[in-house]
């Protein structure tokens, strides 16, 4: 199936309702919102059983242990007398109903092997079939491997992929903006918001412009076929559908904790540097923005950055709290 990410937006509206619906005075019109709301699509079904517990352990009945339990019950007791229900309990079995239908569906979502790098750490990973992974730093991934195929989902952040080669089992990447399919190469993917970049080491890498894993794989179109030192911008309708010549060096320099810019912005440089470290670096002066930057800058702990950025870049850095740092040109 296509993979459905539950953010954190949609998870703090399942915390809400969790808690709203765990009241003991659930007027009928907050019990009909609720139906509304987790009746919009699978995902929140699925955000709101793992906030309520669901996949911890509470078990799912089964058609025939519901009839098993009805029928021991009608056996023992009399009819029972006929009775109102609450909007409470309305809302609740809706709940169940819904969620219990979808359990089955993502199930294996939460399965996967998951995979998360924190602020400043990288992380190296062999799978079961021999690929190497590496993971930048505040990144996350899911793996699947399956009989017939192999997929990482990437959640957030950035990887290296050495791909071992399987003619039998193609090797998927789902990430935003679209999906990677190779047999066995070096590759590089870099999630940004919506969309991703993904450059080629060595070998090829087929791309879908907002692909998805689903139907049959094996009949899939790519939108382009990548060879090495280029690079594919999937989900960004801003730019070209068309492969471009990158510097697979400067790609790649993170796994050494150095950043190579060739005329980028400093703003880009800037934005770069803040996902290594916790709180944040701010460019305090628009002039500074679209300054084109020739340098190798060495990712090491903040201080240490900021300095270097003072000395390469003639800037003062000015903390204005704990968490936040203003760069400004020391020519004012």
């Amino acid at each position: 199936m296509s993979e459905q990410i539950i953010d954190d937006k949609l998870l703090d509206e399942a915390t809400e309702w969790f808690v709203l619906m765990r009241a003991d005075d659930i007027s009928g019109a907050r019990a009909d919102a609720f139906v509304d709301w987790i009746s919009q699509s699978t995902r929140h079904q699925a955000a709101y059983a793992e906030i309520g517990g669901f996949w911890d352990g509470l078990p799912v009945p089964t058609a025939a242990s519901v009839t098993s339990l009805s029928d021991h019950k009608a056996k023992q007791t009399p009819p029972p007398a006929k009775r109102k229900w609450s909007p409470r309990l309305i809302a609740a079995s809706v709940a169940f109903l819904i969620i219990s239908i979808v359990a089955v569906q993502y199930s294996s979502v939460f399965m996967m092997d998951r995979r998360i790098t924190k602020m400043g750490e990288l992380a190296d990973i062999i799978l079961d079939d021999g690929s190497h992974l590496a993971m930048n730093t505040n990144s996350e991934i899911r793996i699947d491997l399956q009989k017939d195929k192999r997929i990482v989902y990437l959640d957030r952040g950035e990887v290296f992929f050495e791909v071992a080669r399987d003619e039998k089992r193609p090797f998927f990447v789902e990430t935003s903006g679209g999906l990677v399919r190779v047999l066995g190469t070096k590759f590089n993917i870099r999630r940004k918001g919506n969309s991703s970049d993904v450059t080629v080491l060595e070998g090829s890498v087929g791309v879908m412009d907002y692909g998805h894993i689903k139907g049959d794989e094996a009949t899939m179109t790519m939108d382009a076929t990548l060879s090495p030192n280029q690079k594919f911008i999937l989900g960004d309708d801003a730019v070209a559908n068309v492969a471009i010549p990158a510097s697979a060096a400067a790609v790649l320099a993170w796994r050494d904790r150095k950043l190579i810019y060739n005329g980028e912005s400093f703003a880009t440089l800037v934005a770069d540097i803040n996902r290594y470290y916790d709180g944040e670096i701010r460019i305090g002066d628009p002039v500074l923005n679209d300054i084109k930057v020739v340098a190798i800058l060495k990712i090491e702990d903040r201080t240490a950055t900021l300095k270097a950025l003072e000395t390469t870049f003639n800037v003062t850095a000015r903390p204005v709290s704990k968490k936040l740092i203003m760069l400004y040109p020391n020519n004012k």
